[in-house]
């Protein structure tokens, strides 16, 4: 803000002006007039405590002269006056301005010569005379200017971390030649000086500016290459450390609260779009900007959180901004919107600072101050509420409004300190207006009981702390004092995920009006987030795998989830060397797009390339047991990370059985996928390698060619012995197909094969070279279950020459899946033919199941707050109310039942219940905004809730909300419904008439009186007033608000025009006079004496404590 004074023509100088303070309590302008001999002073109110003032002279313009060009020079231009006095107007150094081109004086060669630097520009006319000004030398360099008002408008020295002060240098560099040395003097000088000026001016503690260095040198000498001048004039630092210190100079604004809403800011960018319907897809799509990077990066650290409230233009970001040392923007007008986050980090703690408007302004209503308030004080640890001198009528509201948001939330979650700041106190008034305040507050904690707005909002305390004016030294000292209380608070977060993670929840919780429990909605959100990550934590053993991948994380520690590394040695006992096993996090082992043979090749070529390739196994029966217990081992390990990474991130949780049912749900699946068949290839002799539960033909996936070399060497030349030519996994000797080593001749079994022996044997029986000859007929098991029929795909095994009725195949056990629906495990019976043992059989796995039904028990198991459409527009019956809200609904969900179905059983005993305890809520819902009753089901007590939009009301009169004229019959869905008494002030229902008996023989009771009128809605059924408290009483809830008492009071106002119109543009605003008597008091005579002999009665028999205005004029 700057002052402009006209001085008078006779004063010369502004030395004869100064400014002087009278017992630091009244400043003043004295002036001298010199001329009249007398002395002047004016009171001066200083209203911003950061004010700039300029003097501005105001001289009557005259002629300068005329000038033109005389001569042109290379490097020079010689000017030429007319009528002027270059000796005494001009000094080297100055600038003369021609033609609005200004150019520097070199030397004044007389009175109507001057020699100027440079070659003057051609223009047309420049021979020609022409008007001129000087530019005298300024004093002012606003390059180094900018450090002085920088220490002025922010913190100078951290308060919080004394290692963050280090001195700063300065380097100018020059282009000149010559007095290098004069010049680094006057710079150091005129650098001392303002800094004096500034400690003179702010009374900051300014120590670490004495050690603040200047040099000077000049362009020519300037080597910035030069390693000594690096060592010299430079620090080295981390890039990374020194971007994040630089962006955290920037705020971002988080939050702003409109149109009766608390609504998120994503990335810095209001934005309604992106947001999800329940608290987990808000807290999703909420974004930080820039620090959510810088929280991650520090994850591990404690967070202290220090916030800013209060009354416009108190000093609210200036104190913030040298109590932290962050720089948010300050003005005396209001400048911030919602609110604004920046931190400041140290060795030990990142402070995070909170910024927010300022309360009770015109542009706000109570709704939305209340979220502002509700989310500054869950998030914070110290909350410093600056205001004015006094306790007025806005403080007193504001107080109100606090009141009004201490039953919405579980108490458990408020912690912060409140420190109030009273503004600019004098030290002989500190006493008193602590004594002031403390009444206050102890008459609301009497008057609201333990539902009082201090005691559960505000656990770690309430302090009042008088703060000196702003000009007194002792305005940083009393700044220290509060930094000693913030390090005295224990840090609310553990770490920086845990803030975030929190802030972000309690911030959709407001966006979408959800008065649950915050333990709940964490728990809600990290099982959601457990879930949505666990198909690529089975498949990876990472959480994220894109172009970063994410390794498993313990959530709440920040520590990574143990991935041990193994040596094939390990688990292979015929296995001799020292090879690792490939880590956890590198292997794929599940895609339900992508075929087995596919997922598995890998694992299998890595076996085949360190262990053993297959085709150089002589005994495929070994191979494949070494193989399926490297495959089980590298499965039980990726189960064991996925269950340790589950257990550690839901340790401070209670065990949710939804989402430990899902994670043993997919674990099983991995499971029974990397489940090895093991029976005979249907090519060749090699084991099937391909998941137990295939559907195709069995498969080795070789090349199914046995790769031994032909057995009868000596039939060879020794270097050209050919491969055998029989299938892999064959029994007998190796045989290639280059000469006829066998008889050939066919088997005398009728197996359709040729026999083996050498050509020519002596004996009568042609056999081939299998030991035995299997049937190969279909294997017999055959067996309707529960969840259809199963045919056993197998050949039969038995000796072909054994007679046999039931054909067995080489499968050992039972193949049935178990009968529990959702179960893919096998049947535990290791008879094959299970299914044949009896009429009724259970092919149970012998594992316990999870039940699958939803809750029975009576109540409502889980309440869920949502947006029933993202955003809709009011339209009153006025044509010009337009009112834009979300309306927000409550649903009642039956979650699934949380009981184990015992082994080898279909059902649990019991009934079915979703929790072990029994808490089921209430399902009553308020009749005017349908939010559930929060207590238990069957309670004794009345109901209670924390409520939302009033969906199902209408007015029955007509009254301004926020701005907005209402008439009767308009909807009140955009306010929240415990908010909309409180808004209304005094004030009265209408309800339909419950006995028109009583009402007509005048005995309704005092808390009714009977409307003779007939009213909308339905006009033919009788009506009444009632008072706010039967209002409450008749819903069967109880009462929402915190002014009890001043609803008893009658509701009619005094129709003077002065409490209804502001009188001036610098008055205060209206403050309405209500009658002083009870509601539906019997009138009283207007004739007789007020009550108390003060006010007057009106014509219509109410008392107002106010002077008459039919009386006024007379």
């Amino acid at each position: 803000m700057f002052i402009v004074i006209d001085l008078p023509p006779t004063i010369q100088s502004l030395e004869y002006l100064q400014f002087t303070c009278i017992n630091k309590l009244q400043t003043h302008l004295m002036s001298l007039d010199l001329e009249n001999g007398c002395f002047n002073s004016i009171i001066v109110k200083i209203t911003v405590e950061r004010t700039q003032y300029r003097f501005q002279e105001r001289v009557q313009k005259q002629s300068l002269g005329l000038v033109k060009v005389s001569h042109k020079n290379f490097n020079y231009t010689i000017i030429e006056g007319k009528n002027t006095r270059f000796e005494k107007m001009v000094q080297n150094g100055e600038h003369i301005v021609i033609l609005g081109e200004k150019y520097s004086v070199l030397e004044v060669l007389s009175d109507t010569e001057l020699k100027i630097d440079g070659n003057f520009k051609q223009k047309n006319g420049f021979d020609k005379w022409m008007e001129f000004r000087i530019e005298p030398k300024t004093n002012l360099n606003g390059l180094i200017d900018a450090y002085g008002l920088m220490f002025e408008r922010y913190s100078v020295e951290s308060c919080i971390d004394s290692e963050q002060n280090r001195p700063l240098s300065l380097k100018i560099v020059l282009d000149v030649d010559n007095d290098i040395e004069k010049y680094g003097e006057k710079f150091e000088d005129y650098i001392i000086e303002m800094f004096k000026n500034l400690k003179r001016s702010t009374k900051k503690p300014t120590s670490i500016l004495e050690e603040f260095t200047t040099s000077v040198i000049t362009f020519q000498k300037l080597d910035v290459e030069n390693a000594k001048f690096q060592k010299k004039f430079s620090s080295e630092c981390q890039l990374g450390e020194w971007i994040i210190q630089l962006c955290c100079l920037i705020p971002i604004q988080i939050a702003v609260a409109r149109n009766n809403l608390f609504q998120p800011v994503r990335d810095g960018l209001s934005s309604n779009d992106g947001y999800g319907l329940h608290v987990d897809g808000i807290v999703k799509n909420i974004s930080f900007g820039w620090y959510e990077g810088i929280f991650k990066h520090f994850g591990d650290k404690k967070v202290k959180v220090v916030s800013s409230m209060g009354e416009q233009s108190c000093g609210k970001s200036f104190m913030l901004n040298h109590l932290v040392g962050t720089t948010f923007d300050g003005s005396a007008m209001r400048c911030t919107e919602g609110v604004w986050m920046s931190l400041v980090n140290t060795k030990k703690y990142i402070y995070v600072a909170l910024d927010f408007e300022a309360l009770t302004c015109l542009e706000r209503t109570p709704q939305e101050d209340l979220f502002l308030t509700l989310f500054n004080t869950v998030v914070s640890d110290l909350i410093l509420f600056k205001n004015q001198f006094a306790v007025n009528r806005d403080m007193s509201t504001m107080f109100q409004r606090f009141q009004g948001g201490a039953t919405l939330f579980d108490s458990e979650i408020f912690q912060a300190k409140l420190c109030i700041i009273i503004k600019d106190v004098p030290s002989a008034d500190r006493e008193d207006i602590v004594r002031e305040f403390m009444i206050k507050f102890s008459q609301l904690v009497s008057e609201e009981g333990e539902d009082n707005f201090i005691s559960r909002m505000y656990k770690g305390g309430l302090e009042v702390i008088p703060w000196p004016m702003f000009n007194d030294a002792s305005w940083f000292k009393t700044l220290s004092k509060v930094n000693k209380k913030l390090e005295k608070r224990e840090a609310k977060y553990e770490n920086a995920r845990t803030f975030l993670q929190i802030t972000k929840v309690i911030m959709a919780k407001l966006k979408i009006c959800d008065w649950g429990s915050l333990d709940e909605n964490l728990i809600q959100i990290r099982v959601a987030t457990l879930k949505r990550l666990l198909p690529t934590v089975v498949a990876y053993g990472l959480e994220q795998k894109d172009s970063v991948n994410e390794q498993l994380m313990d959530r709440d520690s920040g520590e990574p989830i143990d991935d041990p590394i193994v040596i094939l040695s390990d688990i292979l006992s015929d296995y001799e060397g020292s090879t690792k096993i490939l880590p956890d996090s590198d292997i794929q082992l599940y895609d339900e797009h992508e075929s087995f043979e596919r997922l598995s090749e890998d694992l299998r070529c890595y076996f085949e390339d360190y262990v053993q390739p297959r085709k150089e196994s002589s005994n495929d029966r070994e191979w494949f047991a070494n193989f399926e217990k490297f495959i089980r081992y590298i499965i039980e390990r990726r189960v064991l990370r996925v269950q340790n990474w589950y257990v550690k991130n839901t340790a401070k949780f209670p065990q949710d059985n939804s989402g430990k049912y899902a994670m043993e749900q997919e674990l099983s699946k991995l499971t029974l996928l990397w489940t090895l068949c093991g029976l005979t290839c249907h090519q060749c002799g090699l084991k099937c390698v391909k998941n137990r539960d295939h559907k195709e033909n069995h498969d080795c996936l070789t090349d199914h060619k046995c790769h031994f070399f032909c057995h009868f060497i000596e039939a060879h030349n020794d270097n050209l012995i050919p491969k055998c030519s029989h299938r892999a996994g064959h029994e007998g000797k190796h045989a290639c197909d280059k000469i006829s080593h066998l008889c050939g001749k066919p088997c005398s079994r009728n197996c359709q094969k040729v026999c083996s022996k050498v050509i020519g044997h002596y004996d009568w029986e042609h056999l081939c070279q299998s030991t035995i000859h299997y049937c190969g007929k279909n294997c017999s098991l055959s067996a309707h279950t529960q969840k259809g029929v199963y045919h056993c795909p197998n050949k039969c095994i038995k000796p072909y020459e054994e007679e046999h009725d039931l054909h067995r195949c080489e499968n050992t056990i039972c193949p049935i899946q178990c009968p529990i629906p959702y179960c893919k495990k096998r049947c535990q019976s290791d008879d094959h033919f299970h299914a044949l043992s009896d009429l009724q059989v259970n092919h149970f796995c012998g594992n316990e199941h999870q039940c699958r039904e939803y809750c029975e028990e009576y109540g409502i198991c889980q309440i869920v707050t949502e947006p029933k459409k993202q955003e809709e527009t009011y339209k009153g019956l006025d044509k010009e109310t337009s009112i834009t809200f979300t309306k927000y609904i409550q649903l009642s969900e039956r979650l699934e039942c949380n009981k184990k179905i015992p082994p080898n059983e279909f059902k649990h005993t019991g009934n079915h219940t979703h929790n072990d305890n029994g808490f089921h809520y209430c399902d009553t819902k308020c009749p005017f905004c349908e939010y559930y009753c929060t207590l238990p089901y069957g309670h004794a007590q009345i109901h209670d809730t924390r409520h939302g939009n009033m969906t199902q009301t209408e007015l029955d009169n007509e009254f301004d909300y926020a701005g907005h004229r209402l008439r009767v019959g308009d909807q009140g869905t955009f306010v929240l419904c415990n908010l909309h008494c409180k808004n209304l002030g005094r004030h009265r229902h209408i309800d339909y008439c419950k006995n028109e008996k009583n009402c007509k023989s005048g005995n309704q009771g005092q808390d009714i009186q009977h409307i003779n009128e007939k009213v909308q809605p339905n006009p033919e059924k009788p009506k009444d007033f009632i008072s706010h408290k039967l209002f409450w009483e008749r819903t069967g809830f109880k009462d929402p608000t915190v002014q009890e008492q001043e609803f008893t009071k009658c509701d009619h106002k005094c129709p003077d025009e002065k409490h209804h119109k502001t009188q001036g543009s610098s008055a205060l605003l209206p403050t309405n006079s209500f009658c002083e008597l009870q509601l539906f008091h019997t009138p009283l005579n207007p004739s007789s004496n007020p009550p108390n002999g003060y006010g007057y009665i009106s014509l219509d028999g109410h008392h107002f404590n106010c002077e008459n205005p039919s009386t006024r004029g007379a």
